[in-house]
């Protein structure tokens, strides 16, 4: 019968001699009561320290088997669940096992003796066809390897197929693209000449264009210069004119100055003149009765040779010693004056020119004017 191992007292003792607590620990009977109280009848167990009542404390009703029986029984257990799909190394396993359990069963010969057939009878039919099965199983795996092979290949081959059948829609719809991208380059060949054409076109416009203008520039540079040099001669015509003016006007005051002065000697002068010449008799001094005119008096002499200027009155102070005949009256016909004022101031009339170019009053061209040579080197 088996035995059990008390933890209190560390004895061995028969199963029937245990007890059990509820928290699962056991011992002996005897080390059972020296624990519980007398009075209250709870204790503690002596490994969890849980707290329970005596009475919950219970024997272990347990029927308990050989172990090689049970050994025995597991393996006949094990030997009726075998089918085909059970490996052949546990079946090798399973009979090595019934040897060492006969060998260990003892009993009468008899049964050994059956048993040992039994055992021999099922390593002679059991364990080959155990290995055959296994052969075939090996045999089924390789050709289950091989159709796997074959549906992968099969598999590789449809995979192709499409990849190739995908490629040849490509290539048709390549081709169509090349010949699509054919036609727009002849188009864009087309169009880059013309395109050059118009482009070899447009430069040599854009040439002359250029041309024209950097000679309307030449032109405009030489206008300009023109331009330029006509203002700076009319400047410079200016300050000449207002220098000229100034001279005029400083000649016309030296002049005035002048005639005063000259007046002024002649007033003093005159009456010597007119006594030298005329005498006591100069009231009797008329004209012919023929003639209209009246001798000028002194006064009206003094004030006419006074308006003349000094050209005059020298003219006449050296024609004073000339014989003068009153008395023959006028002269005749055809007769010139030896009398000539040439002290008067003529205006000049101005000579005609040929002057390609009409000007106004100021000097200015009333047209448009183009001077200078075609090609003009502007001095920097």
């Amino acid at each position: 019968m088996p035995h059990g191992h008390c933890q209190v007292c560390l004895g061995y003792y028969t199963i029937s001699e245990f007890q059990i607590l509820p928290c699962g620990h056991g011992g002996c009977s005897s080390c059972l009561d020296q624990i519980f109280d007398l009075v209250t009848q709870e204790g503690a167990c002596w490994m969890c320290r849980q707290e329970f009542h005596r009475s919950r404390a219970h024997r272990i009703y347990i029927e308990v088997v050989d172990s090689k029986v049970a050994v025995l029984q597991g393996t006949i257990e094990g030997l009726e669940k075998m089918d085909a799909k059970v490996p052949v190394i546990s079946v090798e396993r399973a009979s090595q096992r019934l040897k060492k359990t006969a060998q260990e069963i003892e009993c009468d010969n008899e049964k050994a003796k059956s048993l040992q057939q039994a055992i021999e009878d099922f390593d002679e039919r059991i364990v080959p066809v155990f290995k055959d099965v296994r052969a075939q199983a090996k045999e089924l795996k390789q050709l289950r390897d091989e159709l796997s092979r074959a549906k992968s290949r099969a598999q590789a081959f449809d995979e192709i197929r499409e990849s190739s059948e995908r490629k040849d829609l490509l290539i048709n719809a390549l081709r169509s693209e090349l010949d699509q991208s054919k036609k727009d380059g002849q188009q864009v060949l087309s169009m880059m000449e013309n395109l050059t054409t118009e482009h070899l076109s447009l430069k040599r416009q854009n040439e002359l264009d250029m041309q024209d203008k950097k000679k309307k520039e030449d032109d405009n540079w030489k206008l300009r210069g023109t331009l330029e040099r006509q203002a700076k001669d009319a400047r410079s015509r200016k300050v000449k004119i207002q220098a000229l003016k100034e001279e005029i006007s400083n000649l016309r005051k030296r002049n005035e100055s002048l005639e005063e002065s000259q007046s002024v000697a002649l007033d003093e002068s005159l009456p010597v003149f007119m006594s030298d010449d005329y005498g006591d008799n100069s009231q009797n001094f008329l004209p012919s009765s023929s003639s209209a005119q009246v001798a000028p008096s002194p006064g009206r002499v003094r004030k006419k040779y006074r308006s003349f200027g000094l050209s005059q009155i020298t003219n006449e102070l050296h024609l004073a010693n000339v014989d003068l005949d009153f008395d023959s009256g006028m002269p005749g016909p055809g007769f010139s004056s030896d009398w000539k004022m040439s002290g008067t101031v003529t205006k000049k009339k101005a000579a005609p020119t040929n002057f390609p170019i009409p000007l106004d009053k100021h000097g200015r061209p009333t047209v448009s004017v183009q001077t200078g040579p075609v090609r003009s080197r502007r001095v920097p």
